[in-house]
């Protein structure tokens, strides 16, 4: 090698040295000096966590632990095992699987996190899988019952139409709509646990960190029973009796609406006539977007009480929207001579009671002829929105 390299490659080493050495101490997640009269360490963890392993560290070295890091990097599972080691460089190893940085002065060993250093794409998954393990994975289910068992750990519960039993652990909420909330032995519920038609019952053994909140009472119960009719419950209405007596109110309720609302009924049997296609798509949206809005209100507290709101416009539009329908059917039934509101929805309505009576098809009809003409409703502002004729 000529001395003009050699010279080069010693100046290119002196260069780099400075930056070499600041690596070095930078690697050292120990900062300062440990104390003098420091033991030596031996640690048996199998199983257990960073924290686990701090904690076994400073009581050998008759040290105080203040730990400022967070969760995610002081929970994560460590196995360690070191016998008569010195205890900078077991205390180097658990910080370095921990990726934070400590101090000890004055007895005491301060941890905290690496705040220096770019997160890993390790520790971004560890932290996200902390955040939904605090969140947790909200179950919802609709027209069915929901169980947590024993050895599950959720989020959130919401039935609607159905009750939750709880055995398990919830993180924050149990919410029932049209159904009870039962926490079993064992059971516990970190946020409240609510029950809009029915109750919520907690065994002894069991906890419950936030409230018990039960809306019973005739509407709540009223609409407790309609939300489980409709949401999976309709295997009972398919008896001869049970459409009789349905055809019977549906027929009655709708005479009601004619006679109180003539002029209303005109208006939007015009605008069911002029946009039927647009009727169709509304009728079609509220039907199946009321599931969602349920679940949109199930999951927040706030939202809870206006479930039975939305239930009691939903029964009205569909309500309304059969008696528009029975009134438009009515008058293309060549009977009657003078055709009135009240006439042609008595001779429409009696029409499709009768209709309804035919099992399975007669409920499918009602739903779909009532959604349609619901659509109407809507999209008409009850009978605000005038027709566009051509």
């Amino acid at each position: 090698m000529s001395a003009a390299k050699l010279v080069a490659g010693l100046a290119v080493m002196i260069a780099l040295l400075p930056g070499l050495v600041w690596a070095a101490a930078e690697d050292r997640r120990l900062e300062g000096p440990l104390p003098d009269n420091t033991p030596v360490i031996s640690i048996d963890q199998p199983r257990g966590t960073v924290l686990d392993a701090l904690s076994a560290l400073a009581k050998q070295a008759g040290w105080s632990l203040v730990v400022t890091a967070p969760e995610s990097a002081t929970g994560r599972p460590l196995a360690i095992q070191v016998s008569q080691r010195p205890a900078a460089d077991v205390l180097e190893m658990v910080l370095d699987a921990g990726a934070l940085r400590a101090s000890v002065a004055g007895g005491v060993l301060r941890v905290r996190s690496d705040a220096g250093t770019v997160e890993s794409r390790d520790s971004w998954r560890e932290r996200r899988r902390e955040w939904r393990g605090r969140r947790g994975n909200e179950r919802v289910v609709f027209g069915q019952s929901l169980n947590i068992g024993a050895d599950e750990t959720i989020g959130k519960a919401v039935a609607i139409g159905g009750s939750v039993t709880v055995a398990g652990h919830v993180r924050r909420d149990a919410v029932a709509i049209g159904g009870s909330v039962t926490l079993l032995p064992g059971a516990r519920v970190e946020g409240d646990a609510v029950a809009v038609g029915g109750t919520v019952s907690v065994d002894p053994a069991a906890t419950l960190d936030g409230d018990n909140v039960s809306l019973g009472g005739t509407i709540p119960s009223m609409v407790g029973s309609s939300m489980r009719w409709a949401a999976g419950g309709m295997r009972p209405m398919f008896g001869f009796a049970s459409r009789l007596t349905r055809a019977v109110l549906l027929y009655g309720l709708a005479l009601l609406v004619a006679v109180a609302f003539p002029g209303v009924l005109a208006h939007v049997k015009a605008y069911l006539v002029d946009r039927p296609g647009l009727s169709a798509l509304g009728g079609l949206a509220l039907v199946l977007g009321f599931a969602p809005l349920c679940v949109l209100l199930a999951v927040t507290i706030i939202g809870i009480p206006l479930i039975p709101v939305a239930v009691l416009l939903l029964v009205a539009l569909l309500l309304f929207g059969f008696t528009v329908f029975a009134g438009w059917l009515g008058e293309r039934i060549p009977v009657l001579q003078e055709k009135t509101p009240v006439k042609t929805v008595a001779l429409g309505g009696a029409a499709l009671a009768l209709v309804g009576m035919i099992p399975w098809l007669g409920t499918a009809v009602l739903v779909v002829v009532a959604a349609i003409a619901a659509g109407a409703t809507l999209l008409s502002r009850f009978g605000r929105t005038a027709a566009i004729t051509v």
